[in-house]
């Protein structure tokens, strides 16, 4: 299982400034990806357990339990941005992007794909303006991280019997652990796509930065 810094911070009951300073001088073990560090748990506590030091795993667990106030960025950021993702229709774009995304280990991709698709054949989950939110018919009770969105661009449009017709171009994949911060991540994300100004720059495939700072800015306008 992947940790973040503010889990950290909160395991070893120290401010995040002492945990960065201790990536900087590599002092503790951490890798840097999507924009941000993550930490793996059991490289993290063979790490505690050689410099005899307690990791209040407690803190955890009220964490990964305590989702209410999850911002949208931070599910995005959590989830990844990916671009290029091939595929001629629904199941071969939902196929590729499950192969791409960065899951915990505990996740099973055959059996999301499967819920994915299971998900698509209900009805499509494209909302027009080429987006397509997919997402499992039920929450994910055992996701062993907090709520993740991740952003596919695909290579080319495909349809997805969108409301308006037109081919979906971006997925963004909502999984969560509950149903409660689904619908809280869904409002958000709506809210962020009623912007017309927010639809333009994903019709543009920016950076990941780029993305995930007008999310940022949107958010705080809520």
């Amino acid at each position: 299982m992947k940790l973040e810094l503010k889990q950290v911070a909160k395991l070893l009951d120290l401010p995040e400034a002492t945990i960065m300073r201790w990536i900087r001088q590599g002092k503790i073990p951490a890798k840097f990806e999507n924009g941000h560090y993550v930490f793996h748990e059991k490289q993290l506590k063979k790490w505690a357990r050689t410099h005899n030091i307690t990791l209040r795993e407690d803190k955890l667990v009220e964490q990964l339990n305590d989702e209410d106030d999850i911002p949208l960025y931070d599910a995005m950021r959590r989830g990844g941005v990916f671009f290029d993702i091939e595929g001629d229709k629904p199941e071969e774009v939902l196929a590729q992007a499950v192969s791409v995304i960065r899951f915990p280990p505990d996740v099973d991709r055959e059996l999301l794909l499967e819920k994915l698709l299971q998900r698509e054949e209900l009805s499509s989950t494209g909302i027009g303006e080429g987006v397509a939110i997919p997402h499992p018919r039920q929450p994910l009770e055992k996701l062993s991280i907090k709520a993740m969105v991740a952003t596919c661009f695909l290579k080319r449009g495909v349809n997805f019997n969108s409301v308006d017709g037109r081919p979906v171009f971006v997925l963004f994949i909502m999984l969560c652990g509950s149903t409660k911060i689904h619908l809280k991540l869904l409002s958000r994300l709506s809210f962020c796509l009623r912007n017309k100004g927010f639809v333009e720059i994903l019709k543009g495939y920016p950076s990941a930065e780029a993305l995930l700072n007008k999310v940022k800015e949107l958010e705080n306008t809520l």
